[in-house]
């Protein structure tokens, strides 16, 4: 999702001068008025900071596809027009789903498949607000020791969002893997390697066998 930094007036971002911590909500200029130091917008934005609302709010119909699941028939719910399954009629409210904390926690467990450095990048291109779920030490902040971060801290009104772009990015890693694995087939029925665009061996014309799921 694109945000324009630039823009003027400036909009609510909490933002407030690096100098003297004036607000610059609504300045029509990167100079501050009250001390006169200017400023670079993209020197203010942290992970966290909250720079647009969220994608999905849970209230969307035809439900996106948030990878979700029917309780009680396990089938799909995406693209239900109303707040039943589609399968089983079973009534369902989205708004269930959702943490009942400030913040909820992404770790490998929702992630789902996706590494956790691939969902920081994912969630940063997208400007969704997050950061590191674990405390570091002095010495970790300090002392210049490499960390892994194996979970993400995201507030609670960005979850829907976050389980889409979870479910895009399985969804895409699945879809490159296919690619991948069809690089090159090797025929069944006489052996010969064919390109992975070949839907049928240039040798014996046997059709490729559909890739592994």
């Amino acid at each position: 999702m694109e945000i324009d930094l630039a823009q003027l007036p400036i909009p609510d971002w909490d933002f407030n001068c690096p100098s003297c911590a004036y607000p610059l909500r609504g300045l029509p200029a990167h100079r501050c008025p009250e001390c006169g130091t200017p400023f670079d917008i993209r020197d203010l934005v942290r992970p966290w900071t909250r720079l647009r609302p969220p994608r999905f709010t849970g209230s969307e119909l035809p439900l996106p596809d948030f990878g979700s699941a029917c309780t009680q028939c396990h089938g799909p719910l995406t693209g239900a027009v109303r707040w039943a399954c589609p399968h089983c009629g079973a009534a369902f409210d989205p708004e269930t789903w959702r943490p009942a904390s400030e913040w909820f926690i992404v770790d490998n467990a929702l992630a789902g498949g996706v590494p956790i450095p691939l969902v920081q990048t994912l969630l940063a291109s997208e400007y969704v607000p997050h950061a590191p779920a674990d405390e570091k030490t002095a010495f970790e902040i300090f002392g210049g020791q490499s960390i892994t971060i194996t979970r993400l801290r995201v507030p609670r009104e960005f979850y829907f969002e976050v389980l889409w772009l979870l479910r895009q990015a399985r969804l895409d890693i699945a879809a490159a893997r296919a690619a991948a694995r069809r690089v090159q087939w090797r025929c069944r029925r006489c052996g010969a390697r064919n390109p992975g665009h070949f839907e049928v061996c240039w040798n014996c014309q046997e059709h490729a066998a559909p890739p592994a799921t």
